[in-house]
Protein backbone atom coordinates (compact mmCIF):
# COMPACT_ATOMS: atom_id res chain seq x y z
CA UNK A 1 0.00 0.00 0.00
CA UNK A 2 2.16 2.73 -1.53
CA UNK A 3 1.33 6.16 -2.10
CA UNK A 4 1.78 7.23 -5.24
CA UNK A 5 4.45 9.52 -4.65
CA UNK A 6 8.39 9.93 -5.83
CA UNK A 7 10.50 7.02 -4.17
CA UNK A 8 13.28 8.73 -2.83
CA UNK A 9 13.47 9.21 1.06
CA UNK A 10 14.57 11.99 2.95
CA UNK A 11 13.78 15.47 4.34
CA UNK A 12 10.82 17.36 2.65
CA UNK A 13 10.73 19.96 5.29
CA UNK A 14 11.99 21.77 8.00
CA UNK A 15 9.17 23.63 10.39
CA UNK A 16 10.30 26.38 12.21
CA UNK A 17 7.83 27.89 13.53
CA UNK A 18 4.28 27.34 15.20
CA UNK A 19 3.58 23.78 16.91
CA UNK A 20 5.56 21.87 14.29
CA UNK A 21 8.43 24.04 15.54
CA UNK A 22 11.94 21.73 15.58
CA UNK A 23 10.17 19.01 13.94
CA UNK A 24 10.33 18.18 10.30
CA UNK A 25 8.34 16.42 7.04
CA UNK A 26 9.97 13.60 5.91
CA UNK A 27 9.58 10.29 2.92
CA UNK A 28 10.37 7.07 3.96
CA UNK A 29 10.35 3.87 2.74
CA UNK A 30 9.56 0.51 4.65
CA UNK A 31 12.92 -1.37 5.23
CA UNK A 32 11.70 -3.90 7.62
CA UNK A 33 9.19 -5.67 9.04
CA UNK A 34 9.22 -7.80 12.22
CA UNK A 35 6.75 -9.66 14.25
CA UNK A 36 8.04 -8.95 17.97
CA UNK A 37 4.89 -10.79 19.84
CA UNK A 38 1.50 -11.50 18.12
CA UNK A 39 -0.06 -8.38 18.84
CA UNK A 40 3.00 -6.33 18.12
CA UNK A 41 4.50 -5.77 14.63
CA UNK A 42 7.52 -3.01 13.91
CA UNK A 43 7.90 -1.76 10.80
CA UNK A 44 11.73 -0.19 10.02
CA UNK A 45 11.61 2.93 8.16
CA UNK A 46 14.16 4.45 5.89
CA UNK A 47 15.17 7.57 4.95
CA UNK A 48 18.16 9.41 3.84
CA UNK A 49 19.46 11.93 5.78
CA UNK A 50 17.72 10.50 9.25
CA UNK A 51 20.99 10.65 11.17
CA UNK A 52 19.48 14.18 11.86
CA UNK A 53 16.35 13.25 13.02
CA UNK A 54 17.45 14.44 16.44
CA UNK A 55 14.60 12.89 18.64
CA UNK A 56 14.57 11.82 22.29
CA UNK A 57 13.15 8.88 23.51
CA UNK A 58 9.35 9.31 24.32
CA UNK A 59 8.67 11.18 21.01
CA UNK A 60 7.09 9.95 18.04
CA UNK A 61 6.33 10.38 14.08
CA UNK A 62 3.09 11.17 12.78
CA UNK A 63 2.40 9.21 9.79
CA UNK A 64 0.07 10.03 6.80
CA UNK A 65 -1.39 6.65 6.58
CA UNK A 66 -2.66 6.38 3.19
CA UNK A 67 -6.69 5.33 3.34
CA UNK A 68 -7.74 6.00 -0.45
CA UNK A 69 -6.79 7.33 -3.75
CA UNK A 70 -4.41 10.49 -2.56
CA UNK A 71 -6.00 10.67 0.67
CA UNK A 72 -4.52 10.17 4.25
CA UNK A 73 -5.17 9.80 7.61
CA UNK A 74 -3.26 11.03 10.89
CA UNK A 75 -1.85 8.49 13.33
CA UNK A 76 1.03 8.90 15.74
CA UNK A 77 3.26 6.26 16.70
CA UNK A 78 6.22 6.20 19.29
CA UNK A 79 10.10 6.17 17.52
CA UNK A 80 10.98 2.33 19.60
CA UNK A 81 14.71 2.24 18.09
CA UNK A 82 17.17 4.20 16.16
CA UNK A 83 19.71 2.69 13.54
CA UNK A 84 21.76 5.21 12.04
CA UNK A 85 24.07 2.94 9.70
CA UNK A 86 20.63 1.82 8.27
CA UNK A 87 19.20 5.57 8.57
CA UNK A 88 16.18 3.51 9.73
CA UNK A 89 13.54 4.17 12.79
CA UNK A 90 11.91 1.33 14.44
CA UNK A 91 7.58 1.99 15.30
CA UNK A 92 5.64 -0.60 17.04
CA UNK A 93 2.26 -1.14 16.07
CA UNK A 94 -0.55 -2.97 18.14
CA UNK A 95 -2.50 -5.53 16.01
CA UNK A 96 -6.05 -4.12 17.53
CA UNK A 97 -9.20 -3.09 15.53
CA UNK A 98 -9.96 -2.98 12.05
CA UNK A 99 -8.77 1.00 11.90
CA UNK A 100 -6.95 2.45 8.86
CA UNK A 101 -3.54 2.34 10.51
CA UNK A 102 -4.04 -1.07 11.51
CA UNK A 103 -4.96 -2.20 8.31
CA UNK A 104 -2.05 -0.33 6.65
CA UNK A 105 0.84 -1.68 9.10
CA UNK A 106 -0.84 -5.16 8.79
CA UNK A 107 -0.04 -4.67 4.76
CA UNK A 108 2.63 -3.06 4.93
CA UNK A 109 6.23 -4.52 3.09
CA UNK A 110 9.44 -3.04 2.20
CA UNK A 111 9.62 -0.64 -0.86
CA UNK A 112 6.27 0.93 0.21
CA UNK A 113 6.48 4.32 0.73
CA UNK A 114 4.87 7.01 3.74
CA UNK A 115 4.85 10.37 4.48
CA UNK A 116 5.76 11.41 8.02
CA UNK A 117 6.27 14.21 10.23
CA UNK A 118 8.44 14.13 13.40
CA UNK A 119 10.00 14.37 15.81
CA UNK A 120 7.27 15.52 18.17
CA UNK A 121 5.85 15.59 21.75
CA UNK A 122 7.07 16.54 25.15
CA UNK A 123 6.94 13.50 27.30
CA UNK A 124 10.28 12.92 27.54
CA UNK A 125 12.48 11.36 30.18
CA UNK A 126 13.14 14.09 32.87
CA UNK A 127 16.88 14.00 34.09
CA UNK A 128 16.24 15.89 37.26
CA UNK A 129 13.48 13.79 38.97
CA UNK A 130 14.24 11.91 41.91
CA UNK A 131 12.12 8.74 40.59
CA UNK A 132 10.35 7.81 37.43
CA UNK A 133 7.25 5.93 37.23
CA UNK A 134 5.68 4.50 34.07
CA UNK A 135 2.01 3.26 33.75
CA UNK A 136 0.26 2.14 30.33
CA UNK A 137 -1.38 -0.49 28.31
CA UNK A 138 0.56 -1.72 24.68
CA UNK A 139 -0.23 1.01 23.31
CA UNK A 140 2.24 2.74 25.57
CA UNK A 141 4.99 0.34 25.41
CA UNK A 142 7.22 1.22 22.89
CA UNK A 143 7.50 4.79 24.56
CA UNK A 144 8.01 3.51 27.77
CA UNK A 145 10.87 1.09 27.29
CA UNK A 146 12.15 3.71 24.81
CA UNK A 147 12.46 5.81 27.97
CA UNK A 148 13.21 3.00 30.52
CA UNK A 149 16.33 2.71 28.62
CA UNK A 150 16.95 6.62 29.02
CA UNK A 151 16.49 6.88 32.70
CA UNK A 152 19.94 7.91 33.99
CA UNK A 153 22.11 5.52 35.89
CA UNK A 154 20.89 5.04 39.54
CA UNK A 155 17.42 6.82 39.74
CA UNK A 156 14.38 4.93 40.77
CA UNK A 157 12.24 3.70 38.51
CA UNK A 158 9.07 1.53 37.57
CA UNK A 159 6.88 0.53 34.59
CA UNK A 160 3.35 -1.01 35.12
CA UNK A 161 2.48 -2.43 31.23
CA UNK A 162 -0.40 -4.06 30.90
CA UNK A 163 -0.84 -6.55 27.95
CA UNK A 164 -3.29 -9.73 27.60
CA UNK A 165 -0.68 -12.55 28.96
CA UNK A 166 3.29 -13.29 29.19
CA UNK A 167 3.34 -13.93 25.22
CA UNK A 168 3.26 -10.27 25.28
CA UNK A 169 6.29 -9.46 27.27
CA UNK A 170 9.01 -7.98 25.71
CA UNK A 171 12.63 -7.71 27.03
CA UNK A 172 13.29 -4.56 29.64
CA UNK A 173 16.02 -3.36 31.58
CA UNK A 174 16.08 -5.58 34.53
CA UNK A 175 13.79 -5.15 37.74
CA UNK A 176 11.99 -2.21 36.28
CA UNK A 177 9.11 -3.82 34.68
CA UNK A 178 6.23 -5.05 36.50
CA UNK A 179 3.88 -6.96 33.56
CA UNK A 180 0.22 -6.74 34.64
CA UNK A 181 -2.28 -9.54 32.55
CA UNK A 182 -5.41 -8.51 31.94
CA UNK A 183 -7.23 -12.60 32.10
CA UNK A 184 -9.97 -11.92 30.34
CA UNK A 185 -10.54 -8.12 31.17
CA UNK A 186 -11.14 -6.19 28.17
CA UNK A 187 -8.46 -4.13 26.98
CA UNK A 188 -9.64 0.08 28.28
CA UNK A 189 -11.23 -0.81 31.80
CA UNK A 190 -8.54 0.31 34.20
CA UNK A 191 -9.17 -1.70 36.82
CA UNK A 192 -6.25 -3.88 36.20
CA UNK A 193 -3.23 -0.68 36.22
CA UNK A 194 -5.11 0.66 39.27
CA UNK A 195 -4.77 -2.79 41.10
CA UNK A 196 -1.29 -2.64 40.28
CA UNK A 197 -0.37 0.71 40.84
CA UNK A 198 -2.17 0.33 44.48
CA UNK A 199 0.85 -2.09 45.48
CA UNK A 200 3.54 0.14 44.19
CA UNK A 201 5.45 1.99 47.18
CA UNK A 202 6.27 5.77 45.98
CA UNK A 203 9.80 6.67 46.70
CA UNK A 204 10.48 10.26 48.58
CA UNK A 205 11.16 13.81 46.82
CA UNK A 206 10.06 15.00 43.25
CA UNK A 207 9.30 12.39 40.64
CA UNK A 208 7.87 11.86 37.16
CA UNK A 209 5.19 9.30 36.74
CA UNK A 210 4.12 9.27 32.75
CA UNK A 211 0.74 7.87 32.62
CA UNK A 212 0.05 6.70 28.72
CA UNK A 213 -2.85 4.27 26.99
CA UNK A 214 -6.52 4.28 26.82
CA UNK A 215 -8.53 7.83 27.30
CA UNK A 216 -10.33 6.35 30.53
CA UNK A 217 -7.84 4.87 32.00
CA UNK A 218 -5.28 7.77 32.12
CA UNK A 219 -7.89 9.72 33.59
CA UNK A 220 -8.31 7.04 36.49
CA UNK A 221 -4.46 6.46 36.87
CA UNK A 222 -4.30 10.24 37.26
CA UNK A 223 -6.83 10.34 39.68
CA UNK A 224 -5.42 7.69 41.68
CA UNK A 225 -1.74 8.93 42.01
CA UNK A 226 -3.26 12.34 43.09
CA UNK A 227 -5.12 10.08 45.61
CA UNK A 228 -1.65 9.24 46.91
CA UNK A 229 -0.49 12.18 47.02
CA UNK A 230 1.68 13.19 43.86
CA UNK A 231 1.53 16.52 42.77
CA UNK A 232 -0.48 17.20 39.70
CA UNK A 233 2.83 19.12 37.93
CA UNK A 234 4.74 16.05 38.69
CA UNK A 235 2.06 14.19 35.87
CA UNK A 236 2.39 13.55 32.46
CA UNK A 237 -0.45 12.28 30.96
CA UNK A 238 -0.99 11.04 26.94
CA UNK A 239 -3.57 9.18 25.81
CA UNK A 240 -3.17 7.11 22.57
CA UNK A 241 -6.13 5.60 22.40
CA UNK A 242 -10.34 5.98 23.38
CA UNK A 243 -12.34 2.95 23.42
CA UNK A 244 -15.20 2.61 21.24
CA UNK A 245 -14.02 5.56 19.13
CA UNK A 246 -11.37 6.29 16.09
CA UNK A 247 -9.04 8.88 16.86
CA UNK A 248 -9.35 12.14 15.09
CA UNK A 249 -7.82 13.51 12.12
CA UNK A 250 -4.67 14.83 13.90
CA UNK A 251 -4.33 11.04 14.94
CA UNK A 252 -5.23 11.56 18.96
CA UNK A 253 -8.46 11.24 20.90
CA UNK A 254 -10.56 13.88 20.62
CA UNK A 255 -10.77 15.89 24.37
CA UNK A 256 -13.35 16.12 26.39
Amino acid sequence: MSQETSRATGRLETYTQGPLAGAARWRFEVAGVEEVTPRMRRLWLHADGLRDLGHQPGQDLMLAVPVAEGATVNRRYSIRHTDAEREAVAVDVVRHGDGPAARWAELARPGDVIDAIGPRGRIVVDAEAAWHLFVGDESALPATLAMLEAVPAGAPAVALLEVDGPEEEQDAPAGTVVWVHRKGVEPGEAGPLLAALDQVALPEGQGRASVAGERRVVAAVRRRLRERGVDDSWISPKAYWSRGQANAAHGEPLRD
